[in-house]
């Protein structure tokens, strides 16, 4: 593949970049940068390889004609601990936002969670999480399971349980955040895998479908 100076510059203006924040997000220098955008240096796969993968991240691809665009429409996979972990950062980035506020227009929405699982799963760094969601304010995740797969990690008072009936609301458990959608499975002896879509149309239409659930549910699980 081969990035023109035009393309990236046209890339780093859609996002705002200055070359010293393009240079950060991609392991390369700020001079580096510069070269290319200059006409000076030819890239090798590698660098390409660098810059493609940071632009990605923030949803912007290179196309043919030297052509740049937003792609708001992509699926990412976490495959181990570690990236289960890069998954929670995620959620707790949309927690960040005032949208996932009570009140707000994208609440984040959980379904059929067992939340031993996530525990185990985050090992220490589920403290972690806990401690600085704690510290949001005005922030309220929804969670509808089942009453058997109840399960409160200590001082978690920033998630409200819901359950409908016996055997929850599906086999598997998902998360609606942001403008993201995550499926998530926990295999015995195995690391979880979630699928992330990053798609604003979905998203709403699973949190639409959450909402209707969760209005219907006449049971509320107390401290």
């Amino acid at each position: 593949m081969i990035i023109t100076p035009a393309q990236l510059r046209a890339a780093r203006g859609l996002l705002n970049w200055t070359r010293s924040e393009l240079a950060k997000a991609s392991g390369l220098s700020a001079e580096t940068i510069k070269n290319i955008e200059h006409g000076t240096y030819m890239p090798q796969d590698t660098t390409i390889g660098a810059i493609v993968k940071a632009f990605s991240k923030n949803h912007i691809e290179f196309t043919d004609h030297d052509g740049v665009r937003r792609n708001t429409e992509t699926v990412v996979i976490y495959q181990t601990k570690a990236g289960f972990r890069q998954f929670m950062d995620e959620v707790y980035e949309a927690a960040s936002d005032p949208d996932a506020r009570v009140g707000g227009d994208k609440p984040i929405c959980v379904s059929n969670v067992d939340d031993r699982l996530f525990v185990e799963s985050l090992g220490d760094y589920a403290s972690v999480h806990v401690a600085r969601m704690n510290k949001l304010k005005n922030i309220k995740i929804l969670v509808l399971t089942s009453e058997e797969n109840y399960y409160k990690a200590e001082s978690s008072d920033y998630i409200e349980y819901r359950w409908i009936g016996h055997g929850g609301t599906g086999a598997v458990p998902f998360y609606v955040y942001g403008n993201k959608f995550a499926i998530l499975t926990f295999r015995e002896g195995k690391d979880p895998r979630v699928i992330v879509i990053s798609s604003e149309l979905v998203a709403d239409a699973f949190r639409a479908q959450f909402n209707v659930l969760w209005k219907k549910t006449s049971y509320a699980r107390k401290k």
